[in-house]
């Protein structure tokens, strides 16, 4: 998922994946990585951009 704004703000972002994981019947499967897009010491922190990541397995996968 693409989040855009400061660093700090990553955690609500992070609360929406968690969201659409829970209503597609995902489990987290890992730990998160961030990939950023935008340079921090060019971009204002509102504009920053970075793609949020969580490795995911079905919830039936994950009990077997």
């Amino acid at each position: 998922m693409m989040h855009q704004g400061p660093y700090a703000a990553e955690p609500e972002t992070l609360t929406q994946l968690h969201g659409y994981m829970e209503v597609h019947e995902l489990e987290q499967n890992g730990l998160h990585h961030e990939i950023y897009i935008s340079d921090p010491r060019r971009t204002d922190p509102g504009k920053l951009k970075t793609i949020l990541r969580l490795p995911v397995s079905t919830r039936d996968r994950i009990r077997q």
